[in-house]
């Protein structure tokens, strides 16, 4: 899978945490609409293009995305939201902090 990082605007750009964890989103939504729309498809997934705003987070596919892979992953396709990541990362350093 290609990922295509879309910037319009130089001065507004994801931080490098959020950008990670929209990718990983992203990868992981890719394969399960095609593990469930048709597990045989995820032999091709080397031939999806998703695009991702860097400005906003809106992920779309890219129309360099053959069909069916095209149809199958747009039209079940959801806005990911990355995750959280914890600013304490473990419980030793929580109470550390304390």
């Amino acid at each position: 899978m290609e990922i295509i990082w879309k910037s319009l605007n130089e001065n507004r750009k994801l931080n490098q945490e959020r950008k990670i964890n929209l990718e990983y989103a992203v990868r992981l939504q890719v394969v399960r609409i095609l593990i469930k729309e048709a597990e045989h498809l995820m032999d091709y997934l080397s031939l999806v293009v998703v695009q991702i705003d860097l400005y906003n987070g809106n992920v779309s596919i890219h129309q360099d995305t053959p069909e069916p892979l095209y149809s199958k992953i747009a039209n079940n396709l959801e806005q990911p939201v990355p995750r959280s990541v914890s600013t304490v990362s473990s419980s030793v350093l929580a109470a550390v902090n304390i």
